[in-house]
């Protein structure tokens, strides 16, 4: 999981491409995922990409650190159910904290993600899938995070020995990334219009090998693609206008942080 496995079903948005429905679906899905993996480069890498199957680790399996459970609670001096209360530090200020949810921020029961989410789309446990309305995608310190909410909690540990689908797994699958603007759903649409337009062998807006020309009194000048490449860009404006918005340093993928203390868990 070092690198992205890429754009998967992009939606798009072809309503300024006036001739899209006349080319045949195999033009239409070869300029889609042409386009769409093209923008998707272009822009560092940072809207949805295929979904990922994420095995999380709960407190027994990684030694503490892991997804909340309920009830949470340190063993106290003759309870082995631990004290009413739990000293909290507010700005300097000691609190004492007795109400679950109230004083920490942390929901009863939620399980952290590794990256940023786009989209979660399904939970399964012990090979079930979870129905989705238990279940709600939040986000406490710069971390997503699933919340459980049907009353249940999420398994205290799993299996990583058994299958993804087998009894003893705890399996979320969700697509890493940011979700693709209304604005970038067009520019791919539009990028994946002018790939039609080629395949198809009209007339089209991509930049092409010619640097200059001239001829009865007129000059012509295209921009070589290698050098729009070279600087993110297509060469088509609208599209670039995209780019330069959401990536205008150029970057080829998201800054990252490695920590220990983030959340840890294993992709199959």
């Amino acid at each position: 999981m070092t690198t992205p496995p890429g754009p998967c079903e992009w939606p798009i948005d072809t309503s300024c491409c006036p001739g899209w429905d006349e080319y045949s679906p195999e033009v239409q899905a070869a300029a889609t995922s042409w386009a769409t993996f093209i923008l998707d480069a272009l822009t560092g890498r940072q809207f949805s990409q295929c979904p990922v199957n994420y095995r999380p680790c709960g407190p027994r399996c990684q030694g503490g650190g892991g997804y909340m459970t309920w009830p949470v609670s340190s063993p106290g001096v003759g309870s082995a159910a631990g004290p009413w209360m739990v000293p909290w530090i507010d700005s300097g200020i000691w609190r004492n904290c007795g109400c679950a949810g109230g004083c920490s921020c942390e929901a009863r029961c939620e399980v952290p993600f590794p990256t940023s989410v786009a989209a979660v789309d399904e939970v399964r446990i012990d090979g079930v899938v979870l129905d989705p309305s238990a279940y709600r995608l939040d986000s406490w310190r710069g971390i997503p995070r699933l919340v459980r909410t049907d009353g249940d909690c999420w398994p205290q540990c799993q299996d990583m020995n058994v299958g993804s689908d087998d009894a003893g797994s705890f399996v979320i699958v969700y697509q890493p990334g940011r979700l693709l603007p209304p604005a970038g759903q067009i520019a791919a649409g539009e990028l994946a219009c002018e790939f039609a337009k080629a395949c198809a062998g009209a007339e089209c807006a991509l930049p092409q090998q010619l640097a200059s020309l001239s001829r009865n009194g007129v000059e012509v000048t295209v921009a070589d693609p290698e050098q729009l490449f070279d600087n993110g860009l297509t060469g088509i404006a609208n599209v670039d206008l995209f780019i330069r918005a959401v990536n205008p340093h150029k970057r080829a993928a998201r800054t990252r942080v490695s920590s220990p203390d983030l959340p840890r868990g294993r992709f199959v």
